[in-house]
């Protein structure tokens, strides 16, 4: 026997050519269990991974394969071959005589292997019951029934396509029970403290020559530094010299300040289950960008309050979330500032609050996906050399400042499972039956807010229990 490959551009054919010399010829491949098919056209059905023993009417001297990926062929004797199931899909096997006759014409179809669709159907079934697998006589799959989320649809839908392999057809009949929305809620919360205090004295000699020596923290001009805004307390004494031109001051400098940031965002979105939503609540700052032949583009860099996530609900009712909020303002903190013809122009920079992550949880419990503790403290002396040494008369030949800040930053994200109310009266917004008042009310009688009810003449009062233009909740 001897084996030949050859193309017939004829018949389109990408296949191998088998020329069978004598009766004894034999299969090299391992054979196979299988069922013997006859007939001069027909259509042959195996599994992936199976064989059959195809018995031909007459002797073949070639045997062509439209596609080996699905289908490979073994000579078995002059009259039969042993076909091979290789990849889900359909193709065309013929076989010919020396004179160039049909001899038996075959539509191969190799469906999935029955053990996968098993497989397949066992994981299925564990997350969802109600879901079937079935195959088709082509290869194909289909899948029916109800899914209980999207989350479980979609990986029905990929391991189905995984089974039939490329090429395969894949029909998704199943259906999602409504599609499930999630509302996200993220409460951004910064505390920031800050201590300052300084204390020292200043001396400044003035000769009749008008050369200056300082000691202590260096001043200039002593008057300057009664009207710096840093210094809450400074006391400016002179002193002569008889028949001598020099004057001698001396400043006291005391500064003590407190400060306490509180910051507080808690934006709200909703989006479908495996849908990506953001918005953005804040405004865009220009910059100046030099270009081509010195001249000055704007780009514009937005800031204010972000957030983008990205939720799944799962199979048991958890949501999985990929979250990305943000807290940006504007700072002269690290601002640039640039000269120009007209003066200095100042670009202020970002202070940012971002997380990125991913987390899992159930609807209506909360996560602290992110937070920071920060504590710096800055203490700084001067003084004059050895008479700054002195015990308690050294105080008066040398400052010193002391400056603490403490910062604490908490995020945390709480998902709702939601649905849209029928009502619209259910639903309320910060203006509900408000009227601005008007100036009798605001001048007279101090009623910063209004509240008109429906079918009532009487108003409401409803004061704000604060200051003018704060919201307490």
């Amino acid at each position: 026997m001897f084996i030949s490959r050859r193309v017939l551009p004829m018949a389109a054919f990408a296949g191998m050519s088998l020329c069978l010399a004598g009766a004894d010829a034999r299969s090299t491949h391992p054979a196979a269990s299988g069922s013997v098919a006859h007939g001069a056209h027909a259509v042959l059905g195996i599994e992936e991974g199976a064989g059959k023993l195809v018995k031909l009417d007459g002797i073949a001297t070639n045997i062509f394969v439209a596609d080996p990926k699905v289908v490979e062929v073994r000579a078995a004797s002059p009259d039969s071959m042993f076909v091979f199931g290789v990849g889900a899909g359909q193709t065309t096997v013929i076989a010919t005589s020396r004179s160039g006759g049909v001899v038996a014409r075959y539509t191969v179809v190799v469906l999935p292997s029955s053990y996968r669709a098993s497989a397949l159907r066992r994981d299925v079934g564990q997350q969802n019951p109600r879901v079937r697998i079935g195959t088709g006589a082509d290869g194909s799959i289909g899948i029916e029934g109800t899914e209980t989320s999207s989350e479980s649809a979609e990986q029905a839908l990929e391991g189905a396509t995984a089974l039939v392999g490329k090429g395969g057809r894949v029909g998704d009949y199943a259906s999602v029970p409504g599609s499930i929305q999630v509302n996200l809620k993220v409460r951004i919360v910064e505390m920031s403290r800050s201590l300052v205090r300084e204390l020292g004295v200043e001396w400044q000699s003035v000769n009749a020559l008008g050369t200056a020596a300082a000691i202590g923290i260096s001043t200039s001009n002593p008057l300057a530094a009664l009207t710096t805004e840093q210094s809450a307390f400074n006391f400016l004494s002179r002193f002569s010299a008889a028949g001598r031109p020099v004057t001698v001051e001396t400043v006291i400098d005391a500064l003590s300040q407190d400060g306490l940031i509180h910051s507080l965002a808690e934006p709200n979105l909703t989006t479908v289950s495996g849908q990506a939503a953001s918005f953005i609540v804040g405004g865009e700052y220009p910059i100046p960008v030099s270009s081509y032949n010195n001249n000055i583009n704007v780009q514009y860099k937005q800031y204010g309050i972000s957030l983008a996530f990205v939720p799944t609900v799962l199979a048991d009712g958890r949501i999985s979330l990929h979250v990305r909020p943000e807290v940006s303002a504007l700072s002269t903190q690290g601002a640039v500032t640039l000269s120009e013809a007209n003066g200095n122009l100042q670009i202020p920079a970002l202070t940012v609050r971002r997380a990125d992550t991913t987390v899992e949880l159930g609807s209506g419990q909360s996560f602290a996906i992110a937070g920071l503790m920060q504590d710096s403290t800055n203490m700084q002396g001067l003084g004059l050399p050895f008479l700054g040494d002195i015990p308690v008369l050294g105080a008066l030949f040398k400052s010193s400042s002391f400056q603490k800040n403490e910062s604490e930053l908490v995020i945390v994200v709480t998902p709702y499972l939601v649905r849209p109310v029928d009502n619209e009266s259910m639903l309320h917004s910060p203006d509900d039956n408000w009227a601005p008042p008007g100036d009798l009310d605001r001048i007279f009688l101090m009623r910063q807010n209004i509240y008109k009810y429906a079918g009532k003449k009487n108003v409401a009062r409803r004061d704000v229990n604060s200051d003018a233009g704060f919201m307490v909740e």
